[in-house]
Formats: C-alpha cells, structure tokens, sequence
C-alpha cells in the first residue's frame, strides 16, 4: 500500500515574486496546473490515497483549500474513486517543516510511513522501488537523492555525505565550490517511519526544519538515514528561470509523468475547444506553430501569430502579428497586436499592449523577462532580461524583502530586479 502524503506549503515564494504576490508558491502554474497539483498527480497515479497539506497562513491555506477543496474533482480527474479527502493543518502557526510534521502527525493520528514532500518540486519517482528500498534497510528516514552532473552549480542545496551502502552521515548546506562530498542533493523527498513521532516528541522545541534540524538530529543521535538515488526528472521551482525551465521541459518530453492530452501533431498539444477556433488557421498557414507547444483551452489566436516552443495558458486571447518564442504564458492573458516575447513568463490575466517586446538579449546571469500577474503593460514596452513587473499596488511588499532594486515605475506597474548574488 502506498504511503499517506504530508506536503509542506508553507513558504513565502519571495523568490518567485510577483508571481506569488497574491498566491502561494505550490499553486504556480505550470502549463496550466498549479505545481503541487503536478507533483500530486505522479504520487496518485502510483496509488496515494490521501494527501495532508501543511500549510501555514491565510494566502497558502485559502488558497490551497479552494484549489482542491476535499479533493474529488483531482481524483475525479484521474478515475479514481478509492481515495480519501483531502486534509489540512488546522490553524496553527507552526515553526517550520518539521514542526508541522509533528504536529500533522499527531493532529490525524499517523502511525505509518509517511511521504513528505515539498510542494515546489517536481519529480519522476518509481514510488513502489522508493518504498521496497526503505523497508528493506529500515530506518528513521530515507531521502530521494538526485545525483547532480559535474557541469551544475550544487552551492544552492543540502549535498549528502553518504556512505557506499547509501547510509547518509549528514548534509553539507551550500558547499563551496570543491568542498561538496559528493554530487548527490536533497531532493526534499522524504520516507519517514512511524517512530518518527516518537523522535519528535523528544526532540520538542529543537524540531523546526526538516532539513536544518531534524535530519542533523537524526543522524548525529545514531537513527539510520538512508538516500535513495533517483533516476529520473526531479527540479526545484524555487525561481522564475526553474520555472520557465520546468516548463520547456514538460513540453520537450523530459518530464515523464507530465500529464500531456489532446495531440495535435506530433509534440504539439491544443485543447479541442481551441482547436475548433484556430484549425483553419493552423490548416491555411495563417497561424504558424513551430517545435513542442501546448494551448489550454478556449484561446481565441488570431492571423500571423507564430508560437515556437511555448505554452499558452487557457482562455487567452493573442491578436495578429504576434510572435512567441521558448515562453510561458499564463491563463487569461491578454497579447495585443505586433509584440514580441522571447524566453519569458507572462502572468496570469495580464495585458501586453501593442508593439511590446520582451526579450532576453544582453546578460544579465540568465534571468528572464517576468510580467507578474493582472499588470497592464503599457504599449510599446520594452521588458529586457532580468526585469519584472509587478502592479504599483504591490510595491512596498517587493521592495520590504530586501531582494530587490526598483528600476522605476509607471502610473500602473513598478519594475523591479533581484539584487545581484
């Protein structure tokens, strides 16, 4: 039998601003599903039954209950009728991840393995091997590793320290270059046994991050933690370049259990209502799709649009003369006439004026363009690399976190970049 499912939702998303402005950072969209729903649905199809969500404060609670509710239309959606409802964390403030852990798995009983994941991640897992590998050594926590290749930067995450048998003697917390024990990083993928409530009762008040205080606990104290080496697709949505990469990699075909429906071509995906609007165009060359693209449903695409590696989120409306290129486009966008998007994200319900361009030309440590959501972007804009915008109305909250520099304002949006790292 699969495992319970405990997700930890309750960061921020600072880094991801403004497309977490006024949403929770799981419920991001990614080609038109919210990135905690992505991740759910690779945990499901493999036999999760119920999902706990640990969310913390009124934008990730509320916004995540009135997503999934008790989560009959994401199993309906999937053909499953043996399920049970989907759970939250009550109103508690708790102190981090492993607190909620606690707490959830006292709050609803939990006396058996248990999954936690963190709900930014997506990830290709063969959870019965995943599951077979932690029974078979048994111990306190197993952690799904990926083993990151010599050519990627690792200085951002927890790398193991882990033994040939795969025990893990601890986590070394963004290494220097040429210190790292080894290429393997914590994918925040976790297999806990139920004794874990038991190491959390002693622990008490030491028990706040998972990462930072519970596996360090747990391995200095003597418990076993094993790592499990993934093979497949496994990236962190932790900035908008992850996320636009997430993306071009759900399109391309490296995502595995990436939910792709209605083939048009081959490696071009359209929605059938959609489809039944544009086909005349697409069938006279008058709309030109070029490499993998996905449309969502409903999207009005008028004459000489031409879209290349991109997806369009559904219920858009792009106008003549528009060109897409390697881009993200949210639901209920709004393309006007002759602009121009390279290598971008475009928010949901958002409005490009006419003969606007965002681009990535220039350096800028390969950040991208990012239209936040509900910004009316004025006419014959230019939104270079690294730039993003954001409606004025949130500009205290950006410039409060102390990560980013204001590059100016309009009379309806603030232009912000991250401080350089």
């Amino acid at each position: 039998m699969s495992p319970q499912v405990l997700a930890t939702v309750g960061g921020s998303g600072t880094r991801l601003y403004p497309l977490t402005l006024e949403q929770p950072k799981p419920m991001v969209e990614l080609c038109d599903t919210a990135i905690i729903a992505n991740l759910f649905r690779v945990l499901a199809i493999q036999g999760c039954r119920r999902f706990i969500l640990g969310s913390k404060g009124a934008n990730n609670t509320l916004n995540l209950s009135n997503y999934f509710k008790a989560g009959e239309g994401f199993f309906k959606r999937l053909d499953i009728s043996d399920h049970d409802d989907f759970c939250y964390q009550p109103l508690y403030e708790d102190k981090g991840s492993a607190d909620s852990l606690r707490y959830c798995m006292n709050y609803f009983d939990i006396n058996d393995d248990l999954l936690v994941v963190s709900g930014d991640n997506l990830i290709d897992i063969d959870l019965k091997s995943f599951v077979e590998f932690h029974h078979r050594h048994n111990p306190m926590l197993t952690v799904a590793l990926k083993e990151m290749g010599p050519e990627e930067n690792i200085s951002q995450y927890g790398v193991a320290d882990v033994e040939r048998d795969l025990r893990i003697r601890g986590f070394v917390e963004k290494p220097k270059a040429g210190t790292e024990p080894s290429r393997m990083i914590n994918t925040a993928f976790y297999l806990f046994s139920p004794e874990i409530r038991e190491v959390l009762q002693e622990m008490g008040d030491k028990a706040r991050d998972i990462g930072g205080d519970l596996i360090p606990y747990l391995t200095e104290s003597g418990y076993s933690v094993y790592g499990y080496p993934i093979e497949g697709y496994w990236i962190d949505i932790g900035t908008p370049e992850r996320l636009h990469q997430a993306a071009m990699d759900c399109l391309s075909g490296k995502v595995k259990n990436f939910d792709r429906k209605y083939e048009y071509r081959p490696g071009q995906w359209i929605h059938p209502a959609t489809l039944q609007r544009i086909e005349k165009y697409l069938e006279s060359g008058e709309i030109e799709l070029r490499g993998q693209v996905s449309i969502g449903r409903n999207c009005q695409i008028e004459k000489d649009v031409v879209i290349e590696n991109s997806h369009i989120g559904h219920t858009s409306l792009i106008e003549r003369d528009v060109e897409i290129k390697d881009s993200m486009i949210m639901s209920f966008a709004n393309i006007q006439h002759k602009v121009s998007i390279n290598s971008a994200i475009v928010g949901r319900h958002s409005v490009i004026e006419e003969h606007s361009v965002l681009n990535v030309s220039g350096s800028n440590n390969g950040r991208i363009p990012i239209v936040g959501e509900n910004v009316v972007l004025p006419a014959e804009s230019v939104v270079s690399a690294g730039t993003r915008v954001a409606p004025l109305k949130h500009s205290h909250c950006v410039l409060a976190t102390g990560r980013f520099v204001e590059l100016g304002t309009d009379e309806r949006n603030i232009y912000f970049t991250e401080k350089a790292r």
